[in-house]
């Protein structure tokens, strides 16, 4: 998941205090209104007295008080992640891939990266990286064998669509915590797909 901060917005002649959310590759702001600025349609990004200052040529101009962290901020705005970086691939990982079909903007990734998945019905012992498309319910059937098959310096990332429209968060958070795994994080993957790593638990 992405950055959040308590801010004060400023746009279109409003003033509203909100929540900003960064993301790899947009902003939230959640408030009296809500926006969302994508990177790509930037304009302008700067700061000043601890807001930063963003522009789009629909939304204009918009200023969001965040104090210390503008800086680093505008800094991660303008530079921002790779989603390879963020799931901690590298090119030339050995990765399995099962469930559905996943993302386009993934397979993308991986194919530039030279990183050619191998798809599987089921899971097998000792892979670096296995990820699992999950598009509803009968697919998280596979999570317990998967657990079992996760080595100590393994990790399983869920894709599933964002917004709960295949399955509520829990029923993936209850299915891989009582398979024996512990969330590590979380990194959105496109505009509908989001990710949830996994790991064996310690102790």
């Amino acid at each position: 998941m992405g950055q959040e901060c308590a801010t004060v917005c400023r746009w279109d002649g409003k003033v509203s205090e909100g929540k900003a959310l960064l993301e790899g590759d947009h902003l939230l702001f959640r408030g009296g209104f809500r926006l969302r600025i994508l990177f790509r349609e930037l304009t302008g990004a700067e700061t000043a007295d601890g807001k930063l200052i963003l522009s789009t040529p629909c939304l204009g101009r918009v200023e969001l008080d965040i104090g210390a962290k503008a800086g680093d901020w505008l800094r991660r705005i303008r530079n921002p992640r790779g989603l390879l970086d963020k799931l901690g691939l590298k090119p030339g990982d050995k990765v399995d891939m099962l469930g559905a079909d996943p993302d386009p903007v993934l397979s993308a990734v991986l194919d530039a990266a030279g990183i050619a998945p191998d798809r599987l019905a089921a899971p097998r012992p000792d892979v670096p990286w296995v990820l699992l498309t999950a598009t509803g319910p009968a697919h998280l059937d596979l999570v317990p064998a998967i657990a079992e098959t996760l080595g100590p310096k393994s990790a399983l990332w869920v894709l599933f669509p964002k917004g709960g429209r295949a399955f509520p968060e829990s029923l993936l958070r209850d299915t891989a915590r009582g398979a024996g795994l512990a969330d590590i994080k979380t990194c959105a993957v496109s505009e509908v797909t989001t990710a949830l790593k996994w790991g064996r638990r310690k102790g």
